[in-house]
């Protein structure tokens, strides 16, 4: 049994005003019996019995009616699964990533979800707060609300191509029911309870809250993929020169599905190869020279029930090489991958001054750097010779300066704006790079290592764009320069970063996009377009395709996201499983037509309020009548005096209420 108002219940404490006063509240005086009565005491007696035997039965009467108004002003309730349920703050996610689109059956994933969420929300009261987490749009606000405000963003959900993290959703409804006011607090899971949306914790992402499970769709389905389209090996084809386009399938995965899939390369809205791919297999397409300009396509293959991962889009720009200045003693390994770059024709080598790109070892060649172009800045290795590049910089105007740190071991590179080419690199010293002025430009922290910046990139007094890194580029400071990451990210530099091109560095849908210098706006695959803000990064990049960074109305740069791998894989939690992933209050529901019964969990049966007080009233007839009937004699007991007359009166009569004993 509950109670929905058990504040009220603090009023049962009046029952203790009746037992107050027939316990203590009696008129006693002193009793005198005539000699000639004594013999009439005996009889007196045996009615006193019954006398308190009455006056008990009203007592209990009075307070038995005070506690059942009580309890229906505290409006209990029976525990059980009634059709009612106390007022709850309710989280619901709903699972709205790539994989939600899957057709199953006539519609898709997510029409069904969202059917259970509506099916949630008829069996809301107007006591209940909700909160629905998408869990596809991980960028969007959780705003609470009232049952229509839920409904109204059920409706407006639709499938996402990003991934879906269900762990951070889990965790951030928790954080958002321990701040509830209301003290029933329930999380309504809506997904395919795809395997990889569950990140590898021990820890329990629900806590303590219970959560309702929706199951029904967790199970294994065939799915083909295409997972990987890579242009020129990585690098951007040069201006003039035939590249070739690379399409991975995704494996099957215990489908046993091993049929080949047709597959078409579109460059520029046009068909410039097909072929045909078995699962798990690559295929190359080579592509015929393009002038300068953007260049955007895609490889797209035969749809199949989960239409968003069967198209992969890929952009760059052709241009002419750009140009290259390496200064100082940059190191062995920059030198290397500069001299392959150049043989390649992917570079230039030319004097400081007409460089797109200076490369400057330890400072040098500041003073010579190009009017238009930019600048990296490697440290030595020796921090005996860092007050000379300190020099360098402050007669640059670079407010920067390099300081000696400790080794602190080994640190991955980190940051919400890191490189992709950068990315699984390692370092084992850096330096510290501290700002001694004013910039001409906020800076820009591309990574970190160990919590401090390792690359920084700004703008100096004349708008020269530089880089500064806090290692020098050799196999001791860092895991960069003996990896398969040293060429690209060199091209990079020549390249994306320098602003003579794009590389072409795979991003995935819901990844964070840094505008380039100069964009004013930027435009979605949708063609919705939006201005930039001052964090001059993109979010709530849910659609796959091209995004246009734009200066008025001319493209400055274009950037193409994709679905994530990760998302094609339809391989479903395990059973076993779905206790650790989530929380140990789980609820799992695989009916559609058990979902209303399920959630909800503390339910509770019809009020009591109505039944209390009829019960109540008739009890006050009841003593009413008891409290009048007897008045003057036992209870149920006739007077002699009353049944003939001239009779003799009983001794209470005699004796008088002077005399009586009992109130």
């Amino acid at each position: 049994m509950g109670a929905l108002s058990p504040l009220f219940l603090l009023a049962g404490a009046a029952v203790a005003v009746p037992l107050y006063l027939h316990l203590f509240h009696r008129h006693k005086t002193r009793r005198l019996s005539f000699p000639a009565l004594r013999y009439l005491e005996r009889t007196e007696r045996e009615h006193a019995r019954q006398i308190r035997m009455r006056q008990i039965l009203l007592l209990l009467m009075r307070m038995t009616v005070l506690l059942l108004v009580v309890g229906a002003g505290a409006r209990l309730f029976f525990a059980g699964r009634g059709a009612s349920h106390p007022p709850t703050a309710t989280v619901i996610i709903i699972d709205n990533s790539l994989s939600s689109g899957l057709v199953d059956g006539e519609r898709r994933v997510l029409d069904g979800l969202k059917e259970l969420a509506h099916a949630t929300l008829d069996e809301a009261t107007d006591d209940d707060r909700f909160w629905v987490i998408r869990a596809g749009e991980p960028w969007l606000p959780a705003l609470p609300g009232n049952a229509v405000d839920g409904r109204t963003a059920v409706d407006e959900t639709d499938v996402s191509e990003a991934a879906g993290d269900l762990t951070a959703a889990l965790q951030r409804g928790r954080r958002l029911l321990e701040v509830a006011e209301l003290p029933v607090r329930e999380i309504h899971l809506l997904s395919d309870l795809q395997a990889s949306a569950f990140a590898q914790s021990g820890e329990a992402p629900a806590g303590d809250i219970p959560v309702v499970v929706w199951s029904g769709t967790r199970r294994a389905a065939g799915n083909r993929a295409l997972v990987g389209v890579t242009v020129g090996g990585g690098l951007p084809p040069l201006e003039g020169q035939r590249t070739q386009v690379t399409v991975e399938s995704m494996e099957a995965l215990g489908t046993g599905d091993s049929a080949h899939v047709p597959v078409r390369l579109v460059v520029n809205e046009r068909i410039r190869g097909a072929t045909t791919l078995p699962p798990g297999a690559q295929a190359t397409i080579s592509v015929p020279p393009a002038g300068s300009g953007w260049i955007l396509g895609y490889a797209d293959a035969d749809p199949d029930d989960l239409r968003s991962d069967d198209r992969r889009f890929f952009a760059f720009r052709s241009r002419p090489p750009p140009r290259v200045s390496v200064q100082g003693t940059a190191g062995l390994f920059v030198d290397e991958a500069v001299s392959v770059l150049s043989e390649a024709g992917r570079v230039r080598m030319t004097a400081p001054d007409a460089a797109d790109l200076l490369v400057s070892g330890n400072g040098a060649g500041l003073d010579q750097r190009p009017p238009q172009g930019a600048v990296v800045i490697l440290p030595p290795a020796d921090e005996t010779l860092l007050p000379a590049l300190n020099r360098r910089l402050a007669d640059a105007g670079i407010p920067w300066a390099f300081q000696p740190a400790p080794r602190v071991g080994q640190s991955s590179l980190v940051g919400d704006a890191l490189p992709p080419v950068l990315e699984g690199v390692t370092v084992r010293h850096a330096f510290d790079m501290v700002p001694v002025g004013d910039p001409a430009a906020p800076p820009r922290t591309l990574a970190e290592a160990d919590g401090r910046p390792w690359a920084v990139e700004s703008r100096g007094p004349s708008g020269r764009r530089y880089l500064l890194l806090a290692s020098p580029l050799d196999r001791d400071a860092t895991s960069l320069p003996v990896s398969t990451s040293m060429l690209r990210f060199v091209d990079w530099l020549a390249s994306e970063w320098s602003g003579t091109g794009l590389a072409l560095a795979e991003r995935v849908v819901g990844d964070h996009l840094p505008a380039p210098d100069g964009a004013t706006t930027v435009r979605f695959p949708s063609g919705s377009q939006i201005e930039i803000d001052g964090t001059r990064t993109v979010r709530g990049t849910g659609e796959a395709g091209f995004y246009r960074f734009l200066v008025g109305d001319s493209t400055l740069s274009v950037v193409a996201l994709n679905p994530p791998r990760s998302e094609s894989r339809l391989e479903p939690l395990s059973e076993d499983r779905i206790s650790s992933a989530i929380g140990p209050e789980v609820s799992v529901v695989e009916r559609e037509a058990e979902w209303r019964g399920e959630v909800f969990r503390e339910r509770q049966g019809p009020e009591l309020w109505n039944r209390l007080l009829l019960s109540a009233l008739l009890l006050l007839l009841i003593e009413a009548f008891a409290a009048t009937s007897g008045t003057g004699s036992p209870l149920g007991i006739r007077r002699d005096s009353e049944s003939a007359p001239g009779a003799r009166p009983a001794p209470s009569e005699l004796v008088g209420s002077a005399t009586s004993g009992s109130s």
